[in-house]
């Protein structure tokens, strides 16, 4: 709860926020894809050595909680806050295969219904601070700085709760081996991860210059979601252990809703309303596929498998956000900025839908 209660006090405003210093080039497509690309490299590194998970949790919120500080200090300008962020992102990728390997130890018996338990955990954590944020910040990017310094700080306050946890995970011994079967889920990730983070630099210039939106807005978009999460929590739950292919399908089908609403919404309230979704597709995004993983690996194989996925998946990512960024600065002197924006999020929202089918093909593994 700490942990969510730090990264909602600063994740869901930083592409605002860059957007509204004024960077709209490709570093605009490195930021919106840094939590993927660089959690990744970070849990693909970690997963080459041997170090105990409460230790990769410690480092990894010590470097992601000193860079939100210092990114706080700086201007906001490209290179300082891409720098700054990456930084971040990489502690939080340690944190996370940390995190994702104690995870695989407590949800051995009940995979959706214990990974829903503690994401909604999570949730809870964070929604007061994001609403927080956002009133407290208004329009002004100046003020959106004592929020990130605060992320920060608990951030760094978490290593001394982890250093009482009771909960570990011993690295096995182990060889340098992908599980055999696995290759198919690597290949579709990666190439969906690519569609979906095509639109990821374009959220926040719909944001500012379809929508006109502050920080309020962005706020209230995100408490949305986490409510949304907290509601469909159980639901989710059954619907993984009954059926994971067709929740795997589903939750990645349902993000065409989000360029779809930016595309064609006539007002903020529209994306308001869709973000009901993002309850149901962050609450897979969380367990379904990371359990699909965690059930196609046996102990030994199962940490350089988190490892590949986590860097396929932020390959894609990085593809995706940075020729996004591109095509959208190349194509602007023919069509304008916000027809610009539109036709490339219908464009991220038809090859999210058409990729999403093959989940259905995927077979299934129980735990």
């Amino acid at each position: 709860m700490l942990k969510s209660l730090a990264n909602d006090l600063s994740q869901p405003f930083i592409t605002f926020t860059a957007a509204s210093s004024g960077v709209v080039n490709e570093y605009l497509g490195i930021i919106s894809s840094a939590s993927t690309v660089l959690t990744s490299v970070s849990e693909f590194i970690t997963a080459l050595f041997r170090v105990r998970a409460l230790m990769m949790l410690m480092w990894g919120n010590l470097v992601s909680g000193m860079a939100w500080i210092v990114m706080s200090l700086l201007p906001f300008t490209g290179p300082y806050i891409t720098l700054t962020y990456c930084i971040a992102e990489l502690g939080l990728g340690m944190s996370l295969m940390g995190w994702n390997l104690v995870m695989e130890k407590l949800s051995s018996t009940s995979r959706g219904e214990i990974l829903t338990q503690y994401t909604a955990y999570a949730n809870v954590g964070g929604l007061i601070a994001t609403i927080g944020a956002g009133l407290f910040a208004g329009s002004s990017t100046q003020l959106i700085k004592v929020p990130f310094i605060l992320s920060g700080i608990i951030t760094l306050s978490t290593i001394l709760v982890l250093r009482y946890s009771d909960v570990d995970y011993e690295d096995p011994a182990r060889k340098f081996h992908i599980p055999r079967g696995i290759w198919g889920f690597f290949s579709l990730t990666t190439v969906f991860t690519f569609f979906w983070s095509f639109a990821w630099p374009l959220f926040p210039l719909a944001q500012i210059y379809i929508f006109h939106m502050n920080y309020v807005n962005i706020a209230i978009i995100s408490v949305v979601a986490g409510i949304s999460s907290l509601v469909m929590r159980r639901w989710v739950a059954r619907l993984i252990t009954r059926n994971r292919r067709m929740a795997m399908f589903l939750g990645r089908a349902l993000l065409t809703v989000f360029p779809l609403s930016y595309a064609l919404a006539p007002s903020v309230y529209f994306i308001y309303l869709a973000e009901v979704v993002a309850g149901f597709t962050s609450m897979i995004g969380s367990t379904a596929y990371i359990s699909y993983l965690y059930d196609s690996s046996s102990k030994e194989d199962m940490k350089v498998a988190l490892g590949f996925y986590s860097v396929l998946q932020g390959l894609g990512a990085l593809a995706g956000a940075v020729l996004s960024s591109f095509v959208l600065n190349l194509l602007i002197p023919f069509l304008g900025l916000v027809v610009d924006i539109k036709t490339l999020l219908l464009t991220s929202a038809v090859l999210r839908l058409i990729t999403s089918f093959w989940y259905l093909k995927l077979r299934e593994v129980r735990s």
